[in-house]
């Protein structure tokens, strides 16, 4: 059974006003807000009932205060940009400086902190469109990008897919932000969670969390997740890299090289669910959540640094200031076009 619901959410400080969108799919609900295409709640059964298992606030206030970008859809950029600068053809962009001197996640004022409008809703296959133009010079991007991202709720798998079309040539590169936490949002045992990564290198990252160029083969370091293992077995190890990235901030770079396929899985024993991710696109960022500093989430419950997983699908850092990186570029004549897919299963004890 499927149903839609709507309720206003809040407002924002500019008086903007935000709506939340139930997607129900039996004894599954995403929730998404207008408020950064976000997803504020994501119920599935689990062995024990169904949990949220994603971090969120109750609150829209919570949303505009607190950094962490929360489930939100990012842009125009995910991830970091040296320097927040780049060579786009002849001409030098110089970005907003938002993390050290580099551009992260869009800059000062992403896609995360904007109101999208409601383009669509489609009950029949339980799915809702969020859209945004983001114009010409916005954050010093170039061009007018027309964003589209659209949540499908299907049982207990959520379909992302995102569309964008530019009149000039800029970057593109988008994902969502979710914090999983397969006990249920706010618990402290995340880590105890398996996580399996078909993904045979990572990006090497100097101190800032910037790629090098270099690519570290994972066989016999703590990026070896090729078969299933716990977050917290390597989180601690004496690593270079581990010991820059306090714990995981890495791009995967995914065998399926932009195919459409599984590419990464995460299990709790404690809860049953197992995540499946299916993308179509070439990274993955796995992020154990060390930057995340204490604040009261949904239910009053206080979430803590290094108690949750994101698993960002997306183009590899800093790729437009490397050639031999998968391109971020979007040009007027090409449409972008993402898919994301996140189910969730349950394994018996």
């Amino acid at each position: 059974m499927f149903m839609i619901e709507k309720s206003l959410f809040g407002t924002t400080k500019s008086g903007e006003k935000v709506y939340k969108f139930d997607l129900i799919s039996g004894s599954s609900v995403a929730s998404i807000l207008t408020f950064g295409a976000t997803i504020q709640s994501l119920i599935v059964p689990s062995n024990h009932g169904v949990l949220d298992v994603v971090m969120g606030y109750s609150d829209l206030s919570s949303y505009e205060e607190f950094d962490g970008y929360l489930g939100a859809t990012v842009g125009r950029n995910g991830n970091r940009i040296k320097n927040a600068e780049f060579y786009l053809d002849d001409t030098l962009i110089k970005l907003n400086k938002n993390d050290g001197d580099n551009n992260l996640h869009g800059g000062n004022i992403g896609f995360s902190h904007k109101v999208w409008s409601v383009k669509s809703i489609n009950v029949e296959e339980n799915s809702i469109t969020l859209s945004y133009l983001s114009k010409d010079g916005e954050e010093n991007f170039p061009g007018n990008l027309q964003v589209e991202t659209k949540f499908t709720l299907n049982g207990s798998s959520l379909v992302i897919e995102y569309f964008a079309i530019t009149d000039k040539k800029t970057v593109c590169n988008l994902t969502n932000h979710s914090y999983f936490c397969l006990d249920g949002a706010g618990e402290p045992t995340s880590h105890d969670a398996f996580v399996k990564i078909d993904a045979d290198r990572v990006l090497e990252v100097d101190e800032g969390l910037i790629p090098t160029g270099n690519f570290i083969n994972v066989e016999n370091t703590p990026f070896d997740f090729r078969d299933f293992k716990q977050i917290k077995t390597d989180i601690l190890s004496n690593d270079k890299q581990i010991e820059f990235m306090h714990g995981y901030d890495c791009n995967f770079c995914l065998n399926a090289n932009g195919k459409h396929k599984e590419v990464a899985w995460l299990y709790s024993k404690r809860s049953g669910i197992e995540l499946t991710v299916k993308t179509s696109n070439y990274g993955l960022q796995l992020y154990t959540g060390y930057f995340l500093t204490d604040r009261v989430g949904k239910g009053g419950k206080t979430y803590k640094q290094n108690t949750s997983i994101c698993l960002e699908t997306q183009t590899y850092p800093d790729a437009v200031n490397n050639k031999n990186f998968p391109s971020s570029i979007l040009s007027p004549t090409d449409k972008y076009y993402v898919k994301t897919e996140y189910l969730f299963s349950l394994k018996k004890d």
